[in-house]
């Protein structure tokens, strides 16, 4: 398929480009990626700025108040509204997650006033739906996906998000109906190695002659060792950025992530590093089986008899189930999260003594062994990893769209034509 019969999108807060990929892979094009981190986009743009028209560029969305500001920025990126068929994106979520209620948590038994602080994040996290609404009113796609995180369906503000959905209108005051529908999904379902529960709602346009949609079909599970079994084994602490792969490929799983490499990098793995740890935690680690965690009771004796001072001890086992969690080899891990830029003791190797790696993080996720975080501190590389939308559950909902829709795969001057009003029915 080449690129002038590939349908397009833009994806609004890419982060590193996880839901891109996903949409690349599934044969899309890419117009412009937004987000306002800069190691974002450096990530995405080392990355996938060859796979897209524009690449990303750092720009703060917050800023846009009108579709006026939208086209302008538009324009200013030199990008047509009406060349665009698919919005995707999710605005950063931490309000909406059991991570940022426990902030707020922390905030209130810190004598912080609740009222003002969640006023300002309501503000926040609603300025930026109304952009992403924004440009739906600008762009007018065939389709749209947006994603957060599961808990969004039970925050104040869900209802009113999802009002602004549902009546959205085109310059002439015309209503824009599109069919919604939304749920949680289990990232694991599509071929992911981790039971990553997100929430994706997914619009079309009404009056396309689109007929219905169907979520995407599931694939088998792949665990946590089909997924990592076959890369190098690494001490912790290791820190070479570049190494040698060790065993062939065992899995279908392994050999998709190995697979897209250029001839000169074939063979070579990357960013394969860990944190380092004193030898209380790698003892300890050794001596953990596979699923534990840090409430087990064969846990805590161990963490007394290793260090009857260790540092752990101070934690309690109801607030800090999961202090430490070992990967259990036989089934998918749970979700990644940004707190792996912090300390990555929810993710404890399952065989080594050690913390997952930055590749071994990106792998759980999807991403390709061909995605690099050169230019990244290891911290930062695990919090644009922690943050993305496993590229390979974004590719099934890209893929499910054009099973529903052949007007996607139209030829690119049918539908530039059929795009200039927005009532057109001639797709």
């Amino acid at each position: 398929m080449n690129g002038e019969h590939k349908p397009t999108f833009i994806d609004l807060f890419s982060g590193c480009g996880g839901l891109s990929l996903g949409f690349l892979q599934a044969g899309y094009r890419c117009l412009l990626a937004v987000d306002q981190d800069p190691n974002s986009v450096h990530c995405y743009n080392l990355n996938l700025k060859g796979d897209s028209d524009r690449g990303a560029v750092q720009e703060d969305l917050s800023r846009l108040s009108s579709t006026d500001d939208v086209r302008a920025f538009l324009s200013r990126h030199g990008v047509e509204p009406a060349s665009c068929d698919v919005l995707i994106g999710g605005p950063p979520c931490q309000s909406f997650s059991v991570v940022g209620r426990n902030k707020i948590r922390a905030l209130m038994e810190s004598g912080g006033d609740l009222k003002v602080y969640w006023r300002k994040k309501n503000r926040e996290r609603t300025m930026l739906f109304e952009v992403y609404a924004l440009f739906l009113e600008v762009l007018a796609p065939r389709w749209f996906l947006f994603e957060n995180v599961p808990t969004i369906r039970s925050h104040e503000t869900f209802e009113a998000i999802i009002n602004r959905f549902e009546n959205l209108h085109d310059d002439d005051g015309r209503p824009m109906k599109y069919r919604l529908i939304h749920n949680n999904y289990l990232a694991s379902k599509y071929g992911v190695p981790q039971d990553r529960r997100r929430f994706v709602l997914v619009g079309y346009r009404e009056d396309l002659g689109i007929e219905g949609w169907e979520p995407p079909k599931e694939k088998p599970t792949v665990t946590v060792s089909a997924a990592l079994d076959d890369l190098p084994e690494v001490p912790h602490g290791h820190r070479e950025r570049e190494m040698r792969y060790s065993s062939s490929p065992a899995t279908a799983y392994q050999r998709l992530m190995r697979a897209g490499k250029p001839r000169e990098l074939r063979g070579r793995l990357f960013d394969h590093i860990c944190r380092w740890h004193n030898p209380d935690d790698v003892a300890l680690f050794a001596r953990m089986k596979p699923g534990a965690r840090f409430a087990d009771p064969d846990v805590q004796k161990a963490i007394r008899e290793i260090n009857p001072r260790h540092k752990l001890i101070k934690y309690s086992t109801d607030k800090f189930k999961d202090k430490l969690h070992k990967l259990d080899p036989e089934r998918p891990a749970w979700t990644v999260t940004a707190h792996l830029q912090k300390d990555c003791y929810k993710f404890i190797h399952y065989s080594q003594p050690r913390t997952i790696t930055v590749r071994e993080a990106a792998r759980l996720q999807s991403f390709p062994d061909w995605f690099r975080f050169e230019g990244l501190s290891m911290v930062a590389s695990f919090g644009l990893i922690g943050n993305a939308v496993p590229p390979l559950m974004a590719q099934a909902f890209a893929e499910s769209f054009a099973e529903a829709d052949a007007g996607l795969f139209v030829h690119e001057r049918e539908r530039l034509a059929s795009r200039k009003v927005y009532s057109s029915t001639a797709w």
